[in-house]
């Protein structure tokens, strides 16, 4: 039986920086057709031919990504892998879906200036987390929030926004999202509710529009969830190790560093970690290497301790509360995320590097 929430309070944007100041005075975070839509792949057009061995000839445009490179020899793990998410249409095309992510996700990453020094790490912090509530409490598919969190970045890169608008922009962000990814998309005048009426419906229209525009519609991005979804099903992961990578996964969200780190690498680094500090056993990942794309032991080990000291923050809870959920096995309040567990990994990975 689920457990009965009591509902949130909302911040309005005043209130967050409000408390974000407050903070730094006292101190001194695969559905089918958004793979194929992020690949960019169009299943009618024609294949590129086929040698004697039944191997396709590589064309200039399904040219390898540079950086993580895909091996050749998981080609047919990748091909199964897509067919255990009931993705059997896109199965033959599985490689060149694969490529194009990998190609796309260096153009969805972030540089430490893309944000306005106007919002800070800590407002920033914040307003993602009310955005996680949000999602939670709409019910809403984990893509969704990927997206929402990923057009609101994009928008600060692009155009200079009034810390007091900020609210109202992460909120048409996610109305935007929610039209790309959901079955049944959410009423303005919701979304204003969640927002305690700080804005009208007439407002979030506008910002939408605003940012539609700002964008020009460019609005898919390699999400980090279809990586992981991917590799965990290409590990063999049980289902508990996969939320515990979520879970460190959307913590990245909300922290100023996890702008900079690509997709794959996002993916990689949680599950590696998942799979360490979980006590259920699973499959074992050869160091630096994943079954579908590898990365450095300096980049793995990073990101890694990135998650790590996510999940020991004491002001991110609206993601913990998410995964204790029982629909997420309750994965953040088990033994393996306790305090001192995670403590022990961070010195452990400490001594990798």
């Amino acid at each position: 039986m689920d457990i009965k929430r009591e509902p949130f309070k909302t911040k309005d944007s005043n209130q967050i920086v409000r408390e974000t100041g407050e903070k730094k005075k006292k101190s001194a975070a695969l559905s089918s057709r958004g793979v194929v839509a992020a690949a960019g792949v169009n299943p009618a057009e024609k294949r590129a031919p086929e040698s004697a061995d039944g191997r396709r000839n590589p064309s200039p445009s399904a040219a390898a990504p540079a950086g993580p490179c895909f091996s050749e020899r998981w080609e047919g793990q990748l091909a199964r892998s897509m067919l255990r998410m009931d993705m059997e249409i896109e199965q033959e095309y599985a490689v060149d879906i694969f490529t194009w992510m990998m190609k796309g996700q260096s153009g969805s990453i972030f540089r430490s200036f893309d944000i306005p020094k106007s919002v800070t790490p800590e407002m920033r912090t914040v307003l993602v987390d009310w955005v996680v509530q949000v999602h939670e409490y709409l019910a809403l598919e984990e893509e969704t929030l990927y997206l929402a969190v990923y057009l609101m970045n994009s928008y600060l890169k692009v155009h200079k926004i009034q810390t007091n608008k900020l609210q109202l922009l992460a909120s048409s962000c996610l109305y935007i999202a929610c039209k790309m990814e959901e079955p049944l998309i959410p009423e303005p005048a919701e979304l204003c509710f969640m927002m305690e009426d700080a804005f009208t419906k007439k407002e979030l229209l506008t910002m939408e529009k605003k940012v539609l525009h700002r964008l020009r519609f460019q609005l898919q991005y390699s999400q980090p969830l279809h990586f992981l979804r991917l590799l965990a099903i290409a590990a063999n992961c049980p289902e508990k190790v996969l939320y515990i990578a979520m879970y460190f996964m959307e913590l990245t969200l909300l922290e100023a560093e996890g702008l900079t780190i690509e997709a794959a690498l996002l993916a990689s680094g949680a599950l590696r970690l998942a799979l360490t500090v979980s006590p259920e056993p699973g499959p074992p990942m050869p160091d630096g290497v994943s079954p579908l794309y590898s990365y450095s032991e300096a980049q793995l080990v990073g990101c890694q301790q990135l998650m790590a000291r996510s999940a020991l923050r004491a002001d991110l809870k609206s993601s913990w509360q998410k995964y204790s959920r029982p629909q997420k096995l309750e994965v953040s309040a088990g033994p393996a995320l306790t305090p001192k567990n995670l403590i022990r990994h961070i010195g452990a990975l400490s001594t990798r590097l």
